[in-house]
């Protein structure tokens, strides 16, 4: 039986056409702030609260963030939990899986939503698109919450890097047909997963395998996912929006056992943030945090969204 994106929960479902491509987003939260009575006039001319958009890793989708879209939407946020090009619901272009491409799809689709600011709060994939974003559109990205996800160039600007093991895993990636077939297997993906976990969390990450492989198993859809990690390299147009350190408030939060991201990546961090920049290490959990300590990545994440609202 074919997979079902839209899984069922405190959320609804929806999908947007921008610039000819399809996506598909879970939205929850209040559509706009419910204004206090009590404080009618300091309301008069307060902008309205950003969007919180939250964005996927490779090779997951929108469901990663399945325990934490719920919560920020009860603590009064409105939230949507986006797939990527190529990822879940949304379509499948051959083409457009740098990082430019993907912000300029997330700024189309924040719009398509009626926002005009954003908050983006990306783990993996969606770390790096975020990263992007705040340099190509800084009026538009209220601030970015990367989630195991060091600046772009900060990461490949690390020396000896080329042999670290998940830079080695990711040349496997590189190779025809194998991740392909690999991917569309639940054995593949929870094998993947698990490598990318904290030991004692690696249960709680591998549970969505199956779904994961079932996406990729559609036509297509594994070819089209491994295309934004067989990048290696960045293009002119990332390296121009890379390239001037980013002004907006960013909350940076890594495992303190992410296999993936090398905590050398993060201390470099400090070289590409003119404005605000705080970082959280979370203690005993890998690559993904908002699965393996849900609890403590909301805990951080809510006085920074307080803040930039």
């Amino acid at each position: 039986m074919p997979v079902t994106v839209n899984r069922p929960g405190p959320w609804t479902h929806r999908d947007l056409s921008v610039g000819g491509t399809r996506f598909h987003l879970a939205l929850a939260g209040p559509e706009a702030p419910v204004p206090d009575s009590s404080d009618a006039g300091a309301q008069q001319g307060r902008a309205p609260a950003p969007l919180v958009l939250l964005l996927h890793g490779f090779p997951e989708c929108w469901w990663t963030w399945h325990e934490t879209l719920p919560r920020l939407a009860d603590a009064g946020h409105r939230v949507a939990a986006m797939d990527l090009r190529g990822f879940g619901g949304s379509d499948r272009p051959p083409t457009g899986y740098d990082l430019v491409t993907l912000a300029h799809d997330v700024m189309g689709v924040v719009r398509a939503l009626g926002h005009e600011r954003v908050v983006v709060v990306g783990s993996g994939l969606g770390g790096q698109v975020a990263w992007t974003l705040a340099g190509l559109s800084p009026s538009t990205t209220a601030a970015i919450v990367p989630v195991g996800a060091p600046h772009p160039v900060a990461v490949r600007s690390l020396r000896g890097r080329s042999f670290s093991g998940s830079a080695l895993q990711y040349l496997s990636f590189k190779t025809p047909v194998l991740p392909e077939r690999s991917l569309s297997t639940t054995a593949g993906v929870e094998r993947l997963l698990r490598s990318w976990a904290g030991p004692r969390t690696k249960s709680e990450v591998a549970e969505s395998a199956g779904y994961y492989a079932a996406l990729m198993a559609r036509p297509g859809a594994a070819r089209s996912a491994l295309e934004t990690v067989r990048r290696t390299r960045l293009s002119r147009a990332e390296a121009a929006a890379l390239s001037s350190p980013v002004t907006v408030p960013v909350l940076s939060i890594q495992g303190e056992l992410d296999p993936v991201q090398p905590a050398q990546a993060y201390a470099r961090d400090t070289h590409h943030v003119a404005g605000r920049l705080h970082q959280v290490t979370i203690r005993g959990v890998g690559h993904f945090p908002h699965l393996e300590a849900p609890d403590v990545l909301v805990e951080v994440l809510l006085p920074f969204l307080a803040e930039t609202a």
